[in-house]
Parts: C-alpha cells; structure tokens; sequence
C-alpha cells in the first residue's frame, strides 16, 4: 500500500493484520502505476515473472509503483507475526479446517513455491522486509502481538489522527470475504464441519505437536532468529 497524501509505504504482509491498516491508510483514490518506468519492464521477457500477489520491500521499486527516489524518502513499515500462530491463522483462512486437520495440512497441503496467493501467504516475512544482502528496507516493524501500541507510534511518526485498529478478514469470521449470501451459507455449512470443530481451538499452540513445531521452526528460521520468536510466547 502507498499513501502518497501522508508519505508513507505499508508492506502488507499476509495474516498480519495488514486489511485494517491499509483500510485507514489507503488514499481516496489511487494513484495510477507510473506507466513509463513500467514500460521497460512490460517491454522485457518477463512473463515469468509477474507482480507477485503480495508485494515485499524491494517489489514496490522494481515493478515501477514508485521512484526509488519516492521509496527512499516515504516512511515505510511493516508488521509481523509469531509464524507458528501465522500459520494457524492461513489453515482457518483458507477453511483447510473443515477438509482435514492441521497436522495432515503442514505435511501434505501446505502451499509449494509458486506465484500463487496460497505460497505467497507463507513466503517467511523475513523476505517482504529484507534484500539479497541481509539489508532491511523498512523504517519500522511492528508486531501483531502489540499490534495497537505499535500501530499509535506509527500514526505520531506520520502526524496522524490515533485511530483504534478494527479486526478486519478475521479468519473464519462470518463475513470473512465478502457479504454474500453465498459466502454467509458456505460460512454456515463449514461451521457444521465435524473437521472443523475438531480444529477450533482457542489457542494456536493446541494445533501443534512436536513434529510440527519442529517443522515450521525450520521453514521460518530467518523469522523467528531475526524477529525473536518463540513458540508460545
């Protein structure tokens, strides 16, 4: 997200939030892609590389959404999350609950590197935040676990009203999508999934077991060593 009108970046990193802080800082109208610095790069062969569906630090200059002149001047920052709660949070999203547990989700059905919304809501945060070299290309980032307290620092540092945060696309919420009917009937019909009740547990540790800690430690080990996390904590 790029608010020209309060110079300002958001990296929208999947599951963390990221809807209710783009609804408050999203400008009326949004400004048109630069269509010559997007020209040269439309011109080259790069139909294997597209946008991807969320973009990281570095895509917003490389796909030509703004100057790296802008970039470099506009406050940016980001949030990130606990990834084993992270995790929990896209197996509810993508309603993998109510089709099988979480366990069978991590070993069999979780998302293969591909240039698909599904693998890009796992791709570790440490790489929407981070270039090539280990540089970090944020001015801030917050955590979801303090998500109000860091969120106000962000509006002071922008001259900004403080605003509550909202829970907007909270995971398996009735109105997760949109407000269709068919959406709200498809919400009814899974909340009657014997699958789902056996995963709807308060707490995202009670999803895990040993194997599965151990797992997504591996995968996320750039996130939890640079954003300190721990499992449970």
């Amino acid at each position: 997200m790029i608010s020209h009108s309060h110079k300002c970046i958001f990296i929208h990193i999947p599951k963390v939030a990221g809807t209710s802080i783009t609804s408050i800082f999203s400008d009326p109208v949004t400004p048109e892609v630069n269509k010559d610095r997007l020209l040269p790069f439309l011109m080259e062969d790069n139909k294997f590389d597209p946008p991807p569906p969320h973009l990281g630090a570095k895509d917003f200059v490389k796909y030509g959404h703004v100057t790296k002149e802008i970039f470099e001047s506009y406050f940016k920052f980001a949030f990130v999350r606990n990834p084993w709660d992270r995790i929990v949070s896209e197996y509810k999203y993508r309603r993998h609950a109510t089709r099988y547990d979480f366990k069978t989700f991590v070993f069999e059905h979780f998302p293969k590197p591909s240039w698909t919304d599904e693998y890009c809501h796992v791709i570790p945060q440490y790489d929407f935040l981070y270039d090539e070299k280990g540089n970090c290309l944020v001015d801030f980032v917050g955590r979801f676990e303090n998500i109000q307290k860091d969120f106000d620092q962000i509006c002071k540092q922008l001259d900004a009203p403080l605003i509550k945060l909202s829970h907007k696309n909270r995971s398996l919420s009735l109105f997760r999508r949109d407000n269709s009917l068919y959406e709200i009937l498809r919400t009814i019909k899974d909340s009657l999934s014997l699958n789902q009740k056996r995963n709807t547990f308060k707490k995202y540790t009670e999803y895990y077991d040993d194997e599965t800690i151990d797992w997504i430690s591996k995968i996320y080990e750039k996130d939890i060593e640079v954003f300190n996390y721990k499992f449970g904590k």
